[in-house]
């Protein structure tokens, strides 16, 4: 939308009207789930790329983290890309 911003939780999408709001707290929110993302990736593709995991995991549980990775790769993408609106 126009002239707003977006708040990524894990089953919505929240558009903001940049209008009057302080967008400091925001940013600061958007950074933090960022670096928290960024952590969940690293470890999930430690684990998917760890060959005695994935030779000893059920197929279950990798499908389970190779999803998670999805998830949290798709997060990321909406995360950087509302970041990236507040550096214009």
């Amino acid at each position: 939308m126009a002239d707003s911003i977006t708040d990524v939780s894990d089953n919505l999408e929240v558009y903001l009207p940049r209008g009057e709001i302080d967008m400091a707290p925001i940013i600061t929110k958007l950074t933090r789930q960022k670096e928290k993302l960024e952590k969940e990736i690293q470890k999930l593709n430690g684990m998917l790329n760890n060959e005695r995991f994935v030779a000893n995991a059920p197929e279950a549980v990798i499908a389970e983290n190779k999803q998670a990775l999805e998830d949290a790769q798709n997060k990321m993408k909406k995360v950087s890309s509302e970041l990236d609106t507040f550096s214009v």
